[in-house]
């Protein structure tokens, strides 16, 4: 069995995207070098479709045969983490989470329920 966790859209993606928005709308209206301009447009706009993505695709799924998949959207690599690996899991202000592995290694995470995520974990803890 599988249960996926969803993670929380933080308030900085927002205001990235609306710098994003401010910055092609101003560059659509400049009357300065069509062709810069069209280039600085395209460029934006892709980087405005990964932040999109990143931010409402990123998801947990903590499965029963012991592994935590860390999904960071379609443009990045999944991390996938054994739970008999996990050291241990803090809570950091601002919602977040960070799962410190026995290596010392760190993944921050923002699992819209954190009590669950951590239930969850700890039930496929041997």
């Amino acid at each position: 069995m599988q249960r996926t966790f969803q993670a929380n859209i933080s308030y900085k993606h927002y205001v990235l995207l609306a710098a994003l928005l401010l910055a092609v709308v101003c560059l659509y209206w400049m009357p300065v070098h069509r062709a810069m301009t069209g280039c600085l447009l395209a460029v934006l706009l892709v980087f405005m479709v990964i932040t999109v993505s990143r931010a409402t695709t990123r998801c947990y799924i903590v499965s029963s045969d012991g592994w935590v998949e860390i999904q960071n959207g379609r443009f990045s690599r999944s991390v996938r983490i054994c739970i008999d690996d996990i050291q241990r899991i803090d809570k950091i202000r601002g919602g977040a989470l960070v799962i410190v592995l026995k290596d010392q290694t760190e993944h921050f995470i923002t699992p819209r329920n954190e009590t669950d995520f951590i239930r969850c974990i700890e039930k496929y803890h041997s």
